[in-house]
């Protein structure tokens, strides 16, 4: 685990989740496709900030990677963030489905 000022980085396979994050009341994931479904799966998800933009790629990456896991998610609010149609999609993570 390092500590670089308020940004904590760690190896989950080293460290207890649950226990590190008990004591704050509101932790930030960042990450790519893995960690998402990681701490999807894990049951240390309960909200998720999707900002979608006004572009069509040609391809795309995945959300939660290798994810077997299908959970129901209600929408909180939506936010255009930008003339050009940017929106910033939050939503909390309600049940999860084997």
């Amino acid at each position: 685990m390092v500590r670089r000022g308020s940004v904590t980085f760690v190896n989950p396979a080293n460290v207890d989740l649950t226990s590190l994050l008990a004591k704050y009341k509101t932790v930030a994931v960042l990450g790519g496709g893995a960690v998402y479904r990681f701490m999807l799966e894990s049951g240390l998800l309960d909200e998720i900030f999707i900002t979608v933009e006004p572009l069509i790629f040609g391809r795309g990456k995945e959300m939660f990677i290798g994810g077997i896991q299908t959970a129901r998610v209600n929408l909180l609010s939506v936010k255009r963030l930008n003339r050009i149609g940017t929106l910033l999609l939050h939503y909390r993570i309600n049940q999860r489905q084997p």
